[in-house]
């Protein structure tokens, strides 16, 4: 059966190290930022936020996955594996190969000595900035240092010094806007801090379908999610996730200056969850009231600006041995 959103995959090439994660949610409100500026405010809200808060996003995408790894399913690490592994390597495995990938899926447990930890993959410099002074904007002679982290890929894993990007689409016109927006985004850079170089990526290639990824194994009875989101409130309830706090803002296209959003709480790729049919996706749109203070989100809608972030999470049919978690 023909998914509704095929899944696709889409390479991405770093020129620079990033400074920001590249999370599904973030690389999407980005995106929207850039449709904001490409195509004006109405083609943004008509096109985009209005179907995603309605729950029909024209596109869902993954996270940017190093290479050609994919993440572990977090129900892995609840296993029974065999006596003998060290717990210490569970804990640090973020990645899996295509391969093991499939394995896991199918609801059988890879080779402990296959999995891969992040710090195999990614590399974490810091660099040394000058805190300025506010009242001569010199540079402070004590406690004037702060660090900085960039991230960029080692060269050594699979799939060469590439990021990977998993998405769905409603239509190919959903597809040729989400290129294009890509494309755009390439043109300044992703993340923080872009005008120091940060960020800058190229787009190789020609988006690929993947049917075999997106095929249900036999006895499919749930889904992995390859995205940073946040569940509606009419998907699963019951799973096996990793949760942390985002603490985002608005970025400095409206106007508005350190307007911090409220704290959310987003899983990780990897969170599985138990359905009765596979789904393309899980998650929502957050809306504005739900994520600014009532008199910003008052003053933004004023302007006739609507704010959301989105949040959702490309799914995979999978199947969960669940007898072997706890």
């Amino acid at each position: 059966m023909t998914s509704p959103m095929p899944l696709y995959r889409l390479r991405l090439l770093p020129r620079s190290p990033w400074r920001t994660p590249w999370q599904a949610d973030t690389l999407t409100g980005v995106l929207c930022a850039a449709c904001a500026r490409t195509r004006g405010p109405d083609f943004l809200r008509s096109n985009l936020i209005e179907p995603m808060l309605a729950g029909q996003p024209p596109f869902v995408l993954s996270d940017a996955f190093p290479g050609k790894l994919l993440p572990i399913p977090v129900v892995l690490r609840l296993a029974e594996w065999p006596d003998g592994v060290d717990s210490k390597i569970l804990k640090r495995a973020r990645w899996l190969s295509p391969d093991d990938f499939a394995t896991a899926r199918a609801g059988r447990l890879p080779s402990v000595n296959r999995l891969v930890s992040e710090d195999a993959v990614l590399l974490t410099e810091s660099t040394r900035h000058n805190t300025l002074a506010r009242d001569s904007d010199a540079s402070l002679e004590e406690g004037g240092l702060f660090s900085r982290p960039d991230t960029l890929l080692r060269t050594a894993q699979d799939g060469g010094a590439c990021l990977t990007l998993y998405f769905r689409t409603a239509d190919d016109n959903a597809t040729g806007l989400l290129l294009d927006l890509l494309h755009e985004l390439a043109l300044t850079g992703f993340g923080a801090d872009v005008a120091t170089g940060r960020g800058q990526f190229k787009v190789l290639g020609d988006p690929e379908l993947m049917p075999g990824l997106d095929a249900a194994p036999a006895g499919t009875n749930a889904v992995v999610c390859l995205s940073t989101f946040q569940p509606a409130p009419g998907d699963p309830a019951d799973g096996f996730w990793d949760a942390f706090a985002k603490f985002g803002k608005l970025g400095p296209d409206l106007g508005l200056s350190d307007v911090r959003k409220r704290t959310l709480i987003l899983f990780r790729p990897g969170a599985c969850f138990p359905v009765g049919s596979p789904r393309p996706y899980l998650g929502r749109a957050i809306p504005m009231d739900q994520l600014l203070a009532s008199n910003i989100a008052a003053e933004l809608r004023a302007r006739k600006i609507e704010v959301i972030h989105p949040a959702f999470g490309l799914a995979l049919p999978a199947k969960l041995s669940l007898e072997h978690a706890s």
